[in-house]
């Protein structure tokens, strides 16, 4: 059985790499498989071929991805638009968990302190003025605030902040700020902060989310 499988698509050919075939064995058949495409390409006189590579359940190392890379450079007319594959690395399996986690937070944040969360957190402690938390997620205030909130960080604008605001000393999400003592909004343990489609910090309420985040809002009610 061959290593490598090749099918023509509408925009080039996607190459399959066979995962149960030896790495040593897919390099001699795509050094075969590209000399005799080369070959066709020029003699049917055809412009730039393009090739998406599936790894299937094989993991490149960033060597092995260079020798494929390698091979396909060789020839002007080739060039790669995509390499993916079904299995990631387990660092970014825990990263993505973690994006996708709430984390319940009771730390006691002073000043001069910053804290930063990877995905949402569930804040139940207490931030000093002059503290601050950061998360690359939303937030969800059940505790004291009288320091820096910052949800989205570093630049994702679709994060929101809920809960009282009415004590924090300023409201950040992604890139957007805002000095909590020039706002004059009524906050409530219901309030969200959130970055409207002007891409301005805005507020809103908890009945507002289904509008403002629906995939929050249906997160939420799947919980």
């Amino acid at each position: 059985m061959k290593d490598v499988v090749l099918k023509g698509h509408q925009d080039g050919y996607l190459l399959t790499l066979k995962a149960t075939g030896s790495f040593e064995r897919i390099l001699t058949e795509l050094t075969d498989l590209f000399a005799q495409l080369n070959h066709d390409q020029q003699v049917a006189k055809k412009d730039l071929v393009q090739f998406k590579i599936d790894t299937e359940n094989r993991l490149l190392t960033a060597q092995q991805r260079q020798q494929v890379l390698h091979l396909i450079e060789q020839y002007p007319a080739f060039r790669v638009s995509e390499l993916k594959s079904n299995v990631i690395l387990k660092t970014e399996a825990q990263r993505e968990k973690e994006q996708d986690s709430v984390h319940i937070n009771r730390a006691t944040i002073r000043s001069g302190q910053e804290v930063t969360v990877e995905g949402d957190v569930l804040f139940v402690g207490q931030i000093h003025h002059g503290g601050i938390l950061k998360a690359t997620g939303h937030i969800f205030l059940l505790g004291d605030v009288a320091g820096i909130v910052q949800a989205g960080f570093p630049d994702n604008e679709e994060a929101v902040i809920v809960g009282d605001l009415s004590t924090a000393f300023q409201v950040r999400i992604a890139d957007q700020v805002a000095i909590m003592a020039d706002d004059q909004h009524a906050f409530t343990a219901r309030s969200v902060a959130y970055i409207n489609d002007l891409h301005l910090l805005d507020y809103g309420t908890l009945a507002d989310l289904k509008t403002i985040r629906p995939k929050l809002y249906n997160k939420m009610g799947e919980a």
